[in-house]
């Protein structure tokens, strides 16, 4: 009878016990939720996300989506009074200053900073940032010997059109050049070709291809390739004549900005 009595004890014990874990689990659950309502709302309210958007009756997926967009391409305001911190990893951001709206672009061979609209009207209370355009490699005559050795083919080779890429190694500070694999067959007016593949701390830095017996000059198919881009682009042209023509340009993103390439230095 005496250990019907402990059983029946034990019994009651455990239900006890049961109740009062699930109890405790219960009211864990429900104050860890404050606590995650409450911190996130704080948090909203400290440091507001930086979209115009109402982040809490906003479908979770639409916002998502936003926020992957403004983590890829973010936005920036200039300090006024603490220093500028320039960007550090590859990739770009916008800048919002003084004097209106800036972009700036990062790769291992380049640090680029460009404004993309000035505004003088409304007081904008950030600070002011320079434009810039700092290459790794200096001045892009460091790659003459790369620039003449396609200078070579792209005669061998015209009036096909032939094309290359051209390195920068950011650690050892070297150039090499490299010849992409053709797909299918060039002609007198059209290449394609499979972007090479850089090594760990290289960089694609030059795109070069030829235009034959035409001029030097950024086709609509060239502007097309190129927008989106980070990198110099060079075209060389009349390669059949005793004076051949280059064109050259920075691509930053859509941005095309001429740069000044003597023809003579390449051929001379």
């Amino acid at each position: 009878m005496l250990k019907q009595e402990i059983t029946s004890k034990f019994a009651e014990l455990l239900d006890i016990a049961r109740g009062s874990f699930d109890h405790v689990m219960q009211t864990t659950r429900d104050n860890f939720d404050v606590f995650v309502e409450t911190a996130a709302t704080l948090l909203r309210e400290e440091r507001p996300l930086p979209l115009a958007v109402d982040e809490v009756n906003t479908p979770a997926e639409l916002l998502q989506m936003d926020m992957a967009l403004l983590a890829a391409a973010p936005i920036a305001a200039v300090p006024r009074h603490a220093p500028f911190h320039p960007l550090q990893e590859n990739g770009h951001r916008f800048l919002l200053a003084e004097g209106g709206l800036f972009v700036e672009v990062r790769r291992p061979w380049l640090h680029f900073i460009h404004q993309l609209a000035e505004h003088k009207v409304v007081a904008i209370p950030y600070g002011p940032v320079a434009p810039k355009c700092e290459m790794d490699f200096g001045k892009l005559g460091t790659a003459l010997a790369q620039l003449k050795e396609f200078a070579v083919k792209a005669r061998a080779d015209a009036p096909i059109e032939a094309a290359a890429s051209v390195l920068w190694d950011h650690r050892q500070k070297t150039w090499r050049i490299e010849y992409p694999e053709i797909i299918g067959e060039a002609s007198a007016s059209r290449i394609q070709y499979r972007q090479v593949e850089p090594g760990p701390d290289e960089s694609v830095a030059i795109d070069l291809h030829s235009h034959g017996h035409l001029n030097a000059f950024f086709s609509e198919t060239d502007d097309a390739d190129d927008r989106g881009a980070v990198k110099v682009s060079g075209v060389y042209g009349n390669l059949d004549t005793d004076k051949p023509t280059v064109a050259f340009r920075l691509c930053v993103l859509g941005l095309y900005i001429p740069l000044v390439v003597p023809a003579e230095k390449i051929f001379g």
